[in-house]
Formats: structure tokens, C-alpha cells, sequence
């Protein structure tokens, strides 16, 4: 019969490989052909399961992009984690801290959008079965604080009184007696202040289009976020060594919902005993 410890990660395994699938990342596209060559590399290893030589390699890879290019860089990581965290590769203790080691560089790098954010936090979902329990307990308080801080970004980013019927423009209406069609080039209106009325409104229109757009993320993936951050803190703390100060803490910092709190201290004293 399997341990707990090992249910549980099959269990996170599955939880992390549903989610990503459902929650596209901000860096996607890969135009750079050199970066290009460097993620088919990764794909080729899958064939010979070689853990350490994918290790080699993206230690080697993220550090030449993480120099080069901030987004390329985010997005070459995204394949190593999702690679990773995605196929039976080698060991299942390293490959779990690797997977931990490249999402929490991501994480601690500097600033991510908000999907990046949720991306590769996502990917802590992913523990070791066999880990030093001094480490352990430091690498779960890390992950517990990375999920938490992503947690209380995505609630302060929802805006409950968001309108979602007031769309925004698929072609800007051009100013009048400009004489330009909705949708045209701001270079088809000669005069200079009818012009610049027209950029702003495209502006305007731009920032309308992006908060649309998040807040349309935000309605389709926060409520399974929330759901996984749950799950894991859960899972991990009632993993021993129990800390459930530490937790207490962790949640005091991070969720106002008291409604919240006490039901993930409760799931992890009742799973505990």
C-alpha cells in the first residue's frame, strides 16, 4: 500500500499537470530563433530520460538568457519547469527539486505578470518523497510563502465591480469631423489636435482591452488557484514535521479571509492526527 506521502504527490502531479494545461502563461510565444533551438534541445532529451544532462543544460541555458533577455528568459524556464513537471524523468526526490529550484529562481528574479505568477507557482505543487527534514521543512515554508504571496495578489486583482458587458472597441471611433473610418491609422488624420485626440482614445482603449483581459483570467482561473493553494498547504504541513504555528503565521500574514484560514488549519490538524 503507498505512503500518504507518496499519494499525496501523485495526487499534486495530477492537480499541477490539470491546472497548467487550463492557464496559458503571458510568455508564450518564442520568436527568437536561437531561443527556439534551445527549447527543442530540452524536448530531445525526453527520449533517454537523462535527468542530470537536462540539469546541466538549463543550468547552463537560463543562465545565458537571464542575461540576454527577461522574456526569453521567462520563457525558456517555463519549458524546463513544465518539461519537469510533466514526464517521468529520472529520479521523482530530484526531479521534484529541480522542478523547485527553476520555478523559485523564476519567482525571486524580479517582476512577473500576474499569469507568469500564477504560472510557475504553480509548479511548487510538485514536493520530493525523499528530503532531509531540516530541508524540507525550510523548502516548505519557502513554497508555502511563494503560493501565499500569489495568492493575495490574485485577490487584491480582482475587481469585484467589473463590468464584463462593457467591452471595449474592436475599431476606436475616429474623432469627429476628421473624416477618418472607425479603426484607422492615426496617420490618415491630417489635423494635429484631432490626431492626438485619436491616440488617446486608442490609448484608452488599449488599457480597456488589458484590464478586460485580466479580469476575464481572473474570473476563469482564481477560483482553482485558490483551490490548489489550499491543497497544497494542506498537504505539506500535515507531512511532518508538524509546524502549525508556522502555518498559522504564513496565513495570518497573507489571507484576510478568516473563513479561509480556519478551514485550511482545520483540514491540516484533523489530517494530522
Amino acid at each position: 500500500m503507498k505512503s500518504p506521502t507518496v499519494r499525496a504527490l501523485k495526487l499534486a502531479i495530477v492537480v499541477l499537470s490539470t491546472f497548467l494545461t487550463l492557464t496559458p502563461y503571458a510568455s508564450a510565444q518564442i520568436p527568437d530563433n536561437e531561443l527556439s533551438q534551445d527549447i527543442a534541445k530540452l524536448d530531445s532529451f525526453l527520449s533517454d530520460r537523462n535527468l542530470d544532462l537536462i540539469e546541466a543544460t538549463v543550468n547552463k541555458d537560463s543562465v545565458k538568457w537571464k542575461q540576454r533577455d527577461r522574456p526569453s528568459y521567462i520563457t525558456y524556464m517555463a519549458k524546463a519547469c513544465s518539461l519537469l513537471s510533466s514526464y517521468d524523468i529520472g529520479d521523482l526526490s530530484k526531479r521534484a527539486l529541480l522542478l523547485s529550484r527553476y520555478a523559485i529562481s523564476v519567482l525571486m528574479s524580479g517582476d512577473l505578470s500576474l499569469h507568469d505568477d500564477v504560472h510557475f507557482v504553480s509548479f511548487l505543487m510538485f514536493d520530493p518523497i525523499v528530503i532531509d527534514e531540516a530541508a524540507w521543512k525550510a523548502l516548505r515554508e519557502e513554497k508555502a510563502q511563494l503560493w501565499l504571496a500569489a495568492r493575495q495578489r490574485v485577490a487584491s486583482s480582482i475587481d469585484p465591480t467589473f463590468d464584463f458587458d462593457d467591452m471595449p472597441f474592436i475599431n476606436v471611433p475616429t474623432p469627429k469631423g476628421s473624416g477618418a473610418r472607425p479603426g484607422s491609422s492615426p496617420e490618415s488624420i491630417k489635423e494635429p489636435k484631432l490626431r492626438a485626440e485619436y491616440n488617446a482614445a486608442i490609448a484608452r482603449n488599449s488599457e480597456k482591452i488589458q484590464r478586460s483581459n485580466d479580469q476575464l483570467w481572473l474570473k476563469q482561473n482564481a477560483p482553482d488557484f485558490y483551490k490548489n493553494v489550499e491543497q497544497y498547504l494542506v498537504i505539506s504541513y500535515t507531512r511532518p514535521p508538524a509546524d502549525l504555528a508556522e502555518l498559522e503565521r504564513l496565513l495570518a500574514q497573507y489571507v484576510d479571509d478568516n473563513g479561509v484560514r480556519d478551514r485550511i488549519l482545520d483540514q491540516v490538524r484533523k489530517g494530522s492526527q
